[in-house]
């Protein structure tokens, strides 16, 4: 009786040829984003192994299928291994607009085209997730969702990712962001520094890194001052939402003891703070400071105006797809972490004019 041969794995190719299992994936999906030289060589281990291509699928470069999507010019146009993928939580949060607009600019100067995929990626939608990937023949990822690292191991099996505002410290895939933890810090030492010390948080869903590194900024800022957090002051929100939010401070502002600042994680809950304590008939900022997060353009077009901390939100987006285009062009090149400054606006909310502190 015939003996039963052994089923050859992608680990054994990589080994054999000296590349990263996520390589040999590439080539055998993405023929034309691998290095030939590269290349030559999965394809000699390959053939030396006897490795059954059907394993991986079809390499052949008519395999990808065709489809059309509406480009940057609002014209048609076929799909031509040249299209990235941006994985956002959601389109309707201003946050993500110049970010994205970053991620484009860079993206045109490399000759790429971006699809948006809105939404988090889970155990029950990650194979989806991936079949998009291999449907639309995608070059890349830039995610902006947290993702759990079991999960982001699995992508970057088969296309270079890049994480960008959310991230990991892992080996898997480059990252740009911010230092959350200093920036809230130092917007805890501005109102500290007017002696104010009932300072209320206003928090989103703790499934954000964002949500949890500020927060520890929180507790540590207000510990360091000696000063004892009343557990009503922090209102912590399952979702971004400016009518929970505004809710949750007017409920607040009505207890004894209230806070006479907010500082909230991001502008339109900031926004929703100020209106609070409008309706509470709150003066802001005479009875009321308060300090939003990530500069967008509702921070200076409420009355009073917000202050904020900036993040560089175009750069994060811009770096996010050079280092993207740099592994696809290289996929051998280094796991970089990289960390963006931001800064902290002083405008009405808190009675101080134009000034602004750098390299937070």
């Amino acid at each position: 009786m015939e003996k039963q041969k052994i089923k050859i794995t992608v680990r054994e190719v990589a080994a054999r040829a000296g590349v990263s299992t996520a390589t040999v994936s590439r080539a055998f999906n993405h023929k034309g984003i691998v290095n030939p030289k590269t290349y030559q060589s999965i394809m000699e281990a390959a053939t030396a192994l006897d490795y059954k291509q059907e394993t991986a699928g079809d390499i052949s470069p008519n395999r990808a299928p065709v489809i059309s999507y509406t480009n940057r010019n609002n014209s048609k146009k076929a799909v031509d291994k040249r299209l990235l993928i941006i994985n956002i939580p959601a389109i309707s949060n201003p946050f993500y607009t110049e970010i994205i607009k970053g991620i484009q600019s860079s993206a045109l100067n490399h000759q790429f085209d971006f699809l948006l995929y809105s939404g988090h990626i889970k155990e029950s939608s990650i194979d989806t997730f991936l079949e998009l990937v291999d449907y639309v023949k995608a070059q890349g990822v830039i995610l902006l969702n947290l993702i759990s690292e079991e999960l982001l191991a699995r992508i970057t099996e088969i296309i270079p990712v890049v994480q960008c505002c959310e991230y990991t410290q892992n080996e898997f895939a480059s990252s740009v962001g911010i230092n959350d933890f200093t920036s809230t810090q130092r917007a805890m030492d501005y109102f500290l520094s007017t002696g104010r010390k009932r300072i209320g948080f206003i928090n989103g869903p703790l499934s954000y890194k964002f949500s949890q590194n500020r927060l520890q900024a929180y507790y540590k800022a207000m510990e360091t001052a000696g000063i004892e957090v009343q557990s009503q002051w922090v209102i912590q929100l399952p979702d971004l939402s400016p009518d929970m939010a505004f809710s949750s401070v007017v409920k607040l502002l009505s207890m004894p003891d209230a806070p006479d600042c907010f500082f909230a994680v991001s502008d339109v809950l900031a926004a929703a703070a100020i209106r609070a304590a409008h309706y509470c008939r709150l003066k802001v900022p005479g009875d009321i400071l308060v300090i939003g997060f990530d500069n967008t353009d509702i921070s200076h077009l409420t009355t009073p105006s917000i202050t904020t901390v900036n993040q560089p939100k175009f750069q994060l987006g811009f770096l996010a797809c050079e280092l993207l285009c740099e592994k696809i062009r290289n996929p051998e090149s280094e796991v970089k972490h990289m960390l963006l400054n931001t800064e902290l606006i002083l405008r009405e909310s808190t009675a101080v004019g134009a000034f602004t502190a750098k390299g937070y």
